[in-house]
């Protein structure tokens, strides 16, 4: 298992967000990802320039970051699935792992859309780095954000809209009991995956048409999360990880999946007997 595979539980480390002295604008960035909009991304790309000051203030916030390295290139992974991004080697050094999005910037198929996305790269270095940082650093580097994204209509509490709550509640994998998650696992194996991916292609042109198209895939870094904690394990079942995030996506985007659809994607959950039948 690759470094970053054994990190991926809890990438940035719960205990260090938490005591960050940034650690209420980790959570505003968390927020504005899974609200994302094209609109935001066009603009970003219009207000970010990658100049020598920006560029040097990110090689001293990455420098100060040294002993997190590991953890912000496990989250940089994370970010390549949501956004689409071409992966980076997970067995590679952190540090190339960490500066992949901005060597995609030279590729003239995805450069306007990095562009747009990059800025998000850099607030995240800089409210990471936290007090490790110079407050220039972090205001050159996040000001962009700033400018864009904020304030934000969302916050971690409707970072999905109005049934975060209800989605969020699904993922408390940690209190079922290990033969809970045994049916949850058995009965989405069941399931083929032709038909469970076009299940899921359904929840993202629903969060594509509702207009924060990464709020799926968000979600379902979530339920990864939530899947690995509840196995005790890292990595662990994909299968699992479906089975919490189909359920999650339905409480989500309910009244914009169909009833089959629906059905198909809360099932392998239900199964588990969490939850009472559908009516």
């Amino acid at each position: 298992m690759s470094a970053i595979g054994r990190r991926s539980r809890d990438d940035l480390g719960r205990a260090y967000v938490q005591a960050l002295s940034r650690g209420l604008e980790w959570l505003q960035m968390e927020a504005s990802v899974a609200s994302l909009t094209f609109d935001q991304l066009a603009r970003l790309a219009e207000v970010w320039v990658d100049d020598v000051r920006r560029q040097q203030a990110r090689h001293r916030v990455i420098e100060a970051l040294q002993f997190l390295h590991g953890r912000v290139a496990s989250r940089w992974v994370r970010w390549a699935d949501t956004f689409g991004l071409p992966q980076p080697p997970t067995t590679g050094d952190p540090v190339d792992i960490i500066a992949s999005p901005y060597r995609l910037a030279t590729d003239l198929r995805l450069g306007r859309y990095v562009a747009g996305l990059l800025p998000l790269y850099d607030t995240a270095l800089a409210i990471l780095a936290g007090d490790h940082a110079a407050k220039t650093d972090y205001e050159l580097l996040s000001a962009p954000w700033r400018q864009v994204c904020l304030p934000s209509p969302f916050t971690p509490t409707t970072l999905y809209g109005p049934r975060t709550q209800l989605a969020l509640s699904a993922l408390s994998a940690r209190r079922f009991p290990r033969s809970c998650l045994t049916q949850i696992l058995c009965a989405r194996r069941a399931i083929d995956n032709a038909d469970w991916e076009a299940a899921t292609d359904t929840v993202h042109k629903a969060a594509l048409a509702s207009g924060y198209p990464y709020r799926g895939k968000c979600l379902f870094r979530e339920a990864v999360a939530s899947a690995e904690t509840a196995a005790d394990e890292s990595p662990t079942h994909p299968e699992l990880a479906q089975a919490l995030w189909g359920y999650s996506a339905v409480q989500a985007f309910h009244q914009q999946l169909t009833a089959d659809g629906a059905a198909l994607l809360a099932g392998p959950y239900r199964a588990g007997g969490r939850t009472p039948p559908p009516a």
